[in-house]
C-alpha cells in the first residue's frame, strides 16, 4: 500500500508557517511594539480647531522640574504666534546629576531627553525612550436636547524601556505640602 502525499497541502502549510514566523520576528524587531516595559499617560486633551499641533519637553534646570509644552499654529496664518500650554506630569522631572529629563513611574524610570550643549547654549536632545504622540479623537457634546461630536486634540506620553529606578529619591513635584502652625499652648 503506497501513501500519496498531497503536494499542495504540504506547500500551503510551509507557506503559512513561514509567514507566521516572519510576522512574529517583525513584531519582535519593532522597537515601538508595546511591551511590558512601556507606559502610556494622556497629557493633554483640548479642542483646538484647525491648527498644526506639536508637543515637546520643557525644563527648568534650577528647580529640577520638567513638563510638556503643547503648541498650536493655525494652518492659515502662519505668522500668528503659537498658543502654548504647559502640562506638568507626575513623575516627570529633571535630574541635575544625570543632566536629563527622567520619567519615573512605580519604581521604574526611563530617560526621555538629555542636555545637549552647543557653543554657549544648552538644549534638550530626545533619547527616543519617550514619544509624545499627537492625535485627534471625537468627543460627544450633549446639551440636553441634541448630541453632537467635536474633534479634540490629544497628546499622549508613551514611555519605552522602563527599568528599575537608579535612586530612591523622590522626583520633584511629588512632595506633599506641609503646613506648620505655631503651638497654641
Amino acid at each position: 500500500m503506497t501513501r500519496r502525499i498531497n503536494v499542495w497541502s504540504v506547500l500551503s502549510g510551509a507557506i503559512f508557517f513561514t509567514l507566521m514566523a516572519g510576522a512574529l520576528l517583525a513584531a519582535a524587531a519593532d522597537p515601538k511594539a508595546k511591551t511590558d516595559t512601556d507606559a502610556k499617560k494622556r497629557v493633554y486633551e483640548q479642542k483646538i480647531g484647525d491648527a498644526y499641533v506639536s508637543a515637546y519637553f520643557g525644563v527648568n534646570r534650577n528647580l529640577g522640574r520638567a513638563w510638556i509644552e503643547v503648541a498650536a499654529s493655525p494652518w492659515i496664518d502662519s505668522a500668528q504666534r503659537d498658543v502654548v500650554a504647559r502640562q506638568m506630569i507626575k513623575g516627570l522631572y529633571y535630574d541635575p546629576d544625570r543632566k536629563a529629563i527622567v520619567y519615573h513611574r512605580k519604581g521604574q524610570e526611563t530617560i526621555c531627553a538629555e542636555d545637549w550643549r552647543f557653543l554657549l547654549s544648552t538644549s534638550l536632545k530626545a533619547t527616543g525612550n519617550c514619544e509624545l504622540q499627537v492625535g485627534t479623537k471625537e468627543r460627544k457634546l450633549d446639551d440636553g436636547t441634541t448630541v453632537e461630536k467635536e474633534p479634540v486634540t490629544t497628546v499622549t506620553l508613551v514611555a519605552h524601556n522602563l527599568k528599575s529606578a537608579q535612586s530612591a529619591k523622590a522626583p520633584m513635584g511629588e512632595v506633599e505640602m506641609m503646613v506648620i502652625a505655631p503651638d497654641q499652648s
